[in-house]
């Protein structure tokens, strides 16, 4: 049953079912005079007759129910895949709240150890209950240094520049710190990238060859498309790309030992102290944040105004 299911099919079945859907993709046209080019001739005839009003209810219904089906088949399909059996089987089997699956929202900080997210508690097997979102306070909260009017957020405890608590939207209640650190160094180290080219472009250098001569910094892009130097550029962006995903999964699931942001390049020359590194680290954090900030304002300054650095 389910996944299980596409194991059975032979080839030649992948083979039919495969020319069946390209046929009807290439072969099946809009009806003419129809009601628009979703109109294939199949029940839209039903919709004759009927006045502007029904029409649109009808429509609305199956557009609501689609997207209902479209939810519905993600969840059979990875409740299928996570537990190899059917829903009916699964309810029968462990109740009608299902199996625990406090693993999935175990790595989410404001669902460890308060907030809304409902877990299972000790002594039962199948209750649940939602935590208070406001328990009742025994200390003085613990305020951001950043922003004194705030809850300091407890979950970047430990990590380096955390330690102002700057987190106004709490995303990092919402998502893993370590998936947020690594995505803030990665942008911060590209802006930090970034504003050097820019500035270093804006200034005279260039590449060797004339497809590089005369063209602006807002222009690079749109040139180097055109000079079909983009494709082998992203190329290499996407091979990157892929070893850093795969760094980045290998690191959170603790497969491998890696920090955040960490692609073993570096870490050499970083100081033998464990708090001058710990400074190092933040000095790379806080000059990734003003970086991502800078480029943002270079980039809005030269387009809006046409001018290049130093933009006076």
């Amino acid at each position: 049953n389910g996944l299980g299911a596409l194991n059975t099919v032979p080839v030649e079945g992948w083979v039919q079912l495969v020319a069946f859907i390209g046929a009807h993709e290439i072969l099946v046209k809009p009806r003419a005079n129809g009601l628009g080019a979703y109109d294939f001739g199949f029940g839209s005839e039903l919709l004759e007759g009927a006045d502007e009003a029904e029409i649109q209810r009808r429509q609305t219904s199956e557009r609501n129910n689609g997207r209902l089906a479209m939810v519905a088949i993600l969840g059979m399909l990875w409740q299928d895949g996570t537990f190899g059996i059917s829903p009916f089987a699964l309810m029968r089997e462990t109740g009608l709240w299902g199996p625990n699956i406090d693993f999935i929202i175990k790595d989410i900080p404001m669902c460890a150890g308060g907030s809304m997210c409902a877990v299972n508690p000790a002594g039962t097997r199948v209750a649940r209950s939602a935590i208070a979102l406001h328990a009742e306070a025994t200390e003085e909260p613990r305020m951001s240094l950043a922003l004194p009017y705030l809850k300091y957020p407890e979950q970047l405890d430990g990590w380096v520049g955390g330690e102002k608590g700057f987190d106004p939207m709490n995303i990092t209640m919402a998502l893993p710190v370590y998936w947020c650190r690594e995505a803030e160094l990665k942008h911060g180290r590209v802006c930090m990238l970034a504003t050097v080219g820019w500035i270093a472009t804006d200034s005279g250098l260039r590449f060797a060859g004339d497809m590089f001569q005369n063209v602006s910094t807002i222009e690079a892009h749109s040139k180097m498309v055109e000079a079909g130097v983009m494709a082998p550029f992203l190329a290499a962006v996407g091979v990157v790309e892929l070893y850093g995903g795969w760094l980045t999964i290998n690191g959170f699931e603790e497969r491998i030992k890696r920090d955040a942001g960490d692609f073993f390049i570096g870490k050499q020359v970083l100081p033998k102290d464990p708090e001058q590194e710990r400074l190092m680290r933040l000095k790379e954090i806080e000059n990734g944040r003003l970086a991502m900030l800078a480029f943002s304002g270079i980039c809005t300054q030269a387009v809006l105004f046409k001018s290049t650095w130093p933009f006076m």
